[in-house]
């Protein structure tokens, strides 16, 4: 079933019939509304309509596609086929960032939904990830596929931090604050890879809320690339930048992000497309499985 119309009519179906997918895909549905609500509200009494406000719906989206994340896991009480080394660098993804944003206003949206709200959807999103390994190590640890999350993801962190230092911008004028907000930026670059070689080992199989989540970072992503797009000839035009790359950078590194997403969701589709009538919706909590392109397949 890859039509999309009728993969809503399947999820409603659930719904309506009482199926014992109901409770779950109840939860989704009430989120869902609750997230374009709450988008709703911050654009209207928290924003002055300033594009910028497109990097806050980007971290708002990325904080929603967390939540979507902990809502499977414990729904299907598994934590399997689920990356904890990709859950920990987001999580060193938001520490760096959030210590540049929480003092410093260079990198934030200039309207006033960088006042505050910007960073609580950051500190939201590393509260839910925290929440998310404490399932992957303690309560959940039984359904932990450790031996397919196995990338050395950890030994990139230093050239992360490295090019941080060299290729900041000097948007906050202050060597750590910079080079905090750009370490961030080149370890979220990498965050997926884990996901990514994890998805690999296990042949190609990934559960169908999964996709929900990856959306979610490819569309937050997208929407911080758009911001960045623009923005980038500020960084460069600063006296003070320490390289005439820096504003290169992050255009090619927030690029170098959205690839990445947009790979994996284009497996995923044509994998969707391809499986048989049983899969299930992108929203359906059935516990069935989709299958991505091996290495042998490529």
């Amino acid at each position: 079933m890859s039509n999309p119309i009728l993969m809503f009519i399947d999820f409603v179906d659930d719904i309506a019939q009482g199926k014992e997918n109901k409770a779950a895909n109840v939860t989704v549905v009430v989120a869902y509304i609750v997230f374009i609500c709450c988008a709703g509200v911050v654009y209207k009494e928290f924003s002055d309509g300033d594009f910028s406000a497109v990097m806050t719906l980007g971290s708002g989206v990325q904080c929603f596609g967390f939540y979507l994340l902990l809502h499977k896991v414990k729904v299907q009480n598994s934590v399997a086929g689920i990356s904890s080394k990709t859950l920990q660098m987001y999580v060193l993804v938001m520490i760096f960032r959030l210590s540049a944003t929480l003092f410093k206003n260079g990198y934030l949206p200039v309207d006033r939904s960088g006042d505050f709200v910007y960073q609580s959807a950051d500190v939201a999103s590393l509260l839910i990830l925290l929440q998310l390994i404490y399932c992957m190590h303690k309560r959940n640890k039984s359904t932990y596929q450790s031996e397919y999350d196995d990338l050395p993801i950890w030994r990139a962190l230093p050239g992360c931090f490295a090019l941080g230092v060299v290729l900041r911008g000097s948007l906050n004028h202050s060597l750590y604050y910079d080079t905090m907000w750009c370490t961030a930026m080149n370890i979220d670059t990498i965050a997926m890879l884990p996901q990514l070689w994890m998805l690999v080992r296990k042949g190609g199989e990934v559960e169908a809320l999964n996709a929900n989540f990856i959306a979610s970072i490819f569309l937050s992503r997208l929407c911080v690339l758009s911001f960045w797009w623009h923005g980038y000839a500020e960084i460069n035009s600063k006296p003070d930048v320490p390289s005439v790359l820096s504003g290169y950078w992050v255009v090619i590194a927030h690029s170098m992000q959205v690839l990445l997403s947009l790979d994996f969701m284009y497996h995923y589709c044509t994998a969707k497309a391809g499986a048989s009538s049983g899969c299930c919706g992108g929203l359906s909590l059935r516990g069935a499985n989709v299958m991505l392109p091996t290495n042998q397949d490529i």
